[in-house]
């Protein structure tokens, strides 16, 4: 798809830079809108308005969409949710792969045999949800790892050696992942059930967020070089669940976002969310009231570069 005429901002879609994988579940909309249209609706609309005079929101906007016309970019995004805190560090490049290191939701460290401290794990995504994870035995894909079920650690100091899955007959490999030999510690027990944290498995691009922020708020002002503002609930409910989250139902939600510009480029941006969701646990469907901080940092804006590896391509 073409630029349109006299626009710094060419409307392609998200999904040059991240594609949806056709396995993926649903993707998100917006007022009807694929979620990864959302680039190209904002930029025919700031073009418009552009035409009568751009004034510092126009050009705010404006700054924020570009993100979505650069061939790759890296970024580190810090949450701080209601039970932990935790960094995601991504590099995408056009063509629809993000590499990433990241924690891992708690079925799939235990799949891994991880410990709960070990937050660095390294994923390859192909769009927002089918990933690969990196093994000492290669790349897999989650429904590759193994079950491991959590009455098998007996004590709490008990030991997990997980292996890769083979077959018949085949003996378990020695470590499915790095550091795989880990101490499973049993439930703690108190009077009121765990702090529950957001951690979703799936990956959320900043100039996807970028595209909902700008495309879907309440109020918007600038004062210099920041931008902020109030979100719509469907915005914050866009941003508190990723794509891909069958068990995670948002029923309420609300935001606010701070974006701070250099030049023609937004360049950190924080977003603000509290809300009501409905998730399906092994133990029963519960509600529970969340909130959370992300402050992300973008860097390496056209210079990032990573190799895909083969065998990670193959299985995604």
């Amino acid at each position: 798809m073409s630029g349109l005429p006299g626009s710094a901002c060419v409307p392609v879609r998200m999904d040059t830079i991240a594609d949806k994988d056709a396995r993926a579940p649903r993707e998100g909309t917006l007022a009807g809108f694929p979620i990864s249209w959302i680039p190209t609706l904002v930029c025919a609309l700031v073009v418009l308005s552009s035409r009568a005079g751009a004034g510092p929101i126009e050009a705010a906007i404006m700054a924020a969409m570009r993100l979505s016309d650069q061939p790759n970019y890296s970024w580190v995004t810090t949450v701080s949710d209601d039970a932990r805190t935790y960094e995601i560090l991504g590099h995408t490049i056009r063509g629809g792969y993000t590499r990433a290191k990241m924690p891992a939701v708690n079925s799939l460290r235990r799949q891994l045999g991880r410990g709960v401290t070990d937050t660095q794990i390294d994923f390859i995504f192909r769009g927002n949800v089918a990933c690969v994870i990196e093994t000492e035995h290669g790349w897999r894909r989650p429904d590759e790892l193994p079950a491991v079920p959590l009455e098998d650690a007996a004590a709490p100091d008990h030991p997990v050696v997980v292996g890769l899955p083979g077959g018949s007959g085949s003996p378990p490999g020695p470590a499915a992942i790095r550091g795989s030999i880990v101490r499973l510690p049993r439930p703690a027990k108190g009077n009121g059930p765990r702090a529950y944290s957001n951690l979703q498995l799936g990956i959320s691009h900043p100039h996807e967020d970028l595209g909902v922020i700008v495309a879907s708020h309440d109020s918007l002002q600038v004062e210099d070089d920041v931008v902020f503002g109030r979100l719509t609930e469907l915005a914050a409910k866009l941003l508190l669940v990723r794509d891909g989250q069958e068990t995670i139902t948002p029923v309420r939600a609300a935001g606010t976002f701070k974006l701070w510009r250099r030049g023609d480029l937004i360049v950190k941006y924080q977003v603000t969310l509290t809300g009501t969701l409905t998730v399906h646990l092994p133990t029963g469907r519960r509600t529970l009231e969340v909130s959370q901080i992300s402050d992300t940092v973008l860097k390496e804006i056209g210079t990032t570069t990573f190799d895909v590896p083969e065998e990670a391509r193959i299985r995604l």
